[in-house]
């Protein structure tokens, strides 16, 4: 099972890790990029610039949106099925979290990441990639979702707390950190330009 978890998009760095590890350049990667953790902001300009970044990288990029599969989670097994990697976008992850389940996807996208595909989360989707989201509604609302889920998709039980040398949020981050840890969690803690990635049993900060 491999993940890659970050504050931001990842860097060439990440690609390249992955890369190793897929055996695949990203011109023969097929991925899936979910930004719904974004969709609170409605912040159009930060999303396009992020889809511009994937095709530059050369990816094969299709855009899935989980709130068109809401009422189609045989659809979206079949869209995720035929990627390589999940790409997800950082936002509020309770609302991320919500939609997961909606749609299905939080069934689906453990299932095929234990089979093989690669979960690559930034942010937030880094956070719901661990068993809890706990403690984290001290930096983003977790009414913004119509179900509050504390529980994460249990993909990996370290907790990533992200953007901890972040100079808007970072302190927010390290506060929430610190009652995750406090909580008997393990954690790993991710300057913005950090990544933690898991292949089977072995982690490593990149």
């Amino acid at each position: 099972m491999i993940l890659l978890l970050s504050s931001f998009m990842p860097s060439a760095e990440h690609d390249a890790a992955v890369a190793s590890l897929i055996g695949k350049l990203p011109r023969e990667t097929k991925l899936a990029y979910i930004e719904n953790a974004y969709d609170v902001y409605h912040d159009e300009a930060s999303l396009i610039e992020g889809r511009a970044i994937l095709k530059h990288k050369g990816f094969d990029v299709e855009l899935v949106d989980l709130r068109k599969y809401v009422s189609d989670s045989a659809g979206l097994s079949r869209t995720l099925a035929s990627k390589d990697i999940f790409l997800l976008a950082g936002g509020n992850p309770y609302y991320l979290r919500w939609l997961m389940k909606a749609s299905g996807a939080d069934i689906i996208i453990p299932a095929l990441v234990r089979d093989g595909k690669v979960y690559s989360g930034a942010s937030a989707a880094a956070v719901v990639a661990g068993p809890t989201l706990r403690f984290f509604d001290m930096l983003d609302d977790p009414n913004e979702a119509k179900e509050i889920i504390w529980d994460g998709l249990k993909l990996t039980q370290t907790v990533v707390i992200p953007h901890t040398d972040n100079a808007e949020f970072g302190e927010g981050c390290r506060k929430s950190g610190e009652l995750v840890k406090a909580a008997g969690c393990t954690t790993v803690w991710l300057t913005d330009a950090q990544a933690l990635l898991i292949n089977g049993d072995t982690q490593q900060v990149i």
